[in-house]
């Protein structure tokens, strides 16, 4: 058996094959296989270079720091920053296995103690005290396999050596999910989650819809009605207070500095556009086609609610009920961010691995799931894909008018999503933990 490590280089050889191929897809074949917003970002890199702003780019609508990352693309070489994604792949997956591994350690350690008391056999167990008793090997296994579920997921592999940094912010929404959830109490640690978190959002818009769970998995409330969420909001405890602070002062500071360098075209580019973006070409989501039949019409304003308003209610409701206990946190994240994803205007392959990062948290929670039924499940949703990308290709490459067949198999493929979701929900058993 290989250990872990051996594993992490097993997968950053893989990954490396991959570029390798990339290279030589991108020369010979019809289809390129370098994401065309690497492209984008590489250019960016070189206005940076020549003290320019990354927005003089045409469709440079990324934070500047992918730009300043992006560099080495010209200085040294173009696949640069494709190694540099993969090494965050890697990352990923270490903080993945310790964000587990906490997590089973802490639900150990908390039935441990319950049944010493019971047998009156210690009464004064703390965490200090954990290390005395073997902690299971399974649970060390379960902690390696849900890294290894990102590791080696070909999706992730492929987005990644295709040059798309998503890997980069998932990065700090982990990270924020593991300083929440680490076993300590200290102030500055929940601080420091507030600094992850800001930053993820500056990175990727997305993890805003996070926050209301993050904030209401720190309260001590039970929240058995209604004034427990209320009394949550309104007098939060100093946990709460920090990561607030923490994410409100990085999101200020952050954004004033690149608003001094480069001005509203950094706060339209990488704020503004993103919340009035109507992406008329191809994509997955479920309103494309009528976004591409569309036209300004005076009911276009009512349209844009009637869109979003499902998606806030699922995500509202994922965190008044899931995000507000640490057992279920990190299903809370991966339910919101897979209804965000599939409910959005615009949707695309790269869009799948912000879910795909959260999903093996919950591995350990989703054990009722038996195998068959799991490859089922991913068989159904690469099908799915399937049949939406031939469709796609035709259009593209072959000029062909596939319109209404794409349009048809985005409803399918966001019905297979629902159902995906409904049975996942299904089958959460938060007792997993200590089975």
């Amino acid at each position: 058996r290989f250990t872990f490590e051996q594993h992490l280089l097993i997968a950053f050889a893989i990954r490396t094959f991959l570029i390798i191929y990339g290279e030589l897809q991108d020369d010979f074949l019809e289809v390129p296989y370098t994401d065309v917003d690497y492209k984008v970002v590489t250019d960016g890199a070189r206005y940076v270079l020549e003290n320019e702003s990354p927005f003089n780019r045409h469709t440079y609508r990324y934070s500047p720091i992918f730009a300043y990352l992006m560099v080495p693309n010209v200085l040294l070489h173009k696949s640069y920053g494709k190694f540099l994604f993969s090494l965050f792949d890697l990352l990923v997956a270490i903080i993945i296995k310790k964000i587990v591994s906490n997590e089973l350690k802490i639900t150990f350690f908390q039935t441990t103690e319950v049944l010493l008391r019971k047998h009156k056999e210690h009464t004064g167990a703390n965490m200090k005290t954990i290390d005395q008793f073997q902690f299971p090997k399974k649970y060390k296994d379960w902690a390696k396999t849900a890294a290894y579920c990102w590791l080696y997921n070909p999706l992730t592999a492929v987005i990644s050596t295709r040059g798309n940094g998503d890997s980069f912010s998932i990065l700090f929404v982990l990270a924020t999910i593991y300083l929440i959830q680490k076993p300590s109490n200290t102030v500055l640690q929940y601080f420091v989650a507030g600094i992850t978190h800001g930053l993820a959002i500056h990175l990727r818009i997305y993890p805003l819809i996070f926050s209301l769970a993050y904030f209401l998995s720190l309260s001590e409330n039970k929240f058995r009605r209604f004034t427990d969420y209320y009394l949550a909001i309104v007098r939060p405890n100093t946990k709460q207070f920090m990561l607030v602070t923490g994410t409100v002062l990085t999101l200020f500071f952050i954004n004033t500095f690149f608003y001094d360098m480069y001005g509203y075209k950094y706060m339209y580019e990488v704020l503004l556009y993103h919340l009035v973006r109507k992406d008329t070409r191809h994509n997955f989501s479920l309103y494309f086609l009528m976004q591409y039949l569309g036209t300004d019409s005076p009911l276009a304003a009512a349209e844009q609610i009637l869109k979003f308003l499902p998606q806030a209610v699922l995500l509202f409701y994922f965190s008044v009920t899931f995000g507000v206990y640490r057992k279920t946190l990190s299903f809370c994240i991966f339910a919101q961010t897979f209804v965000f994803v599939i409910y959005n205007p615009v949707m695309t392959s790269q869009y799948f691995v912000w879910f795909l990062s959260i999903l093996p948290l919950c591995l350990k929670n989703l054990r009722n799931i038996q195998m068959k039924l799991a490859c089922s499940y991913f068989c159904v949703w690469m099908l799915a894909q399937g049949m939406w990308l031939l469709p796609a290709y035709l259009l593209e490459f072959r000029s062909w008018n596939t319109f209404d067949l794409l349009g048809i198999q985005s409803i399918g493929f966001f019905f297979v999503n629902i159902f995906i979701l409904q049975h996942l929900i299904d089958k959460l058993d938060v007792l997993s933990n200590i089975k």
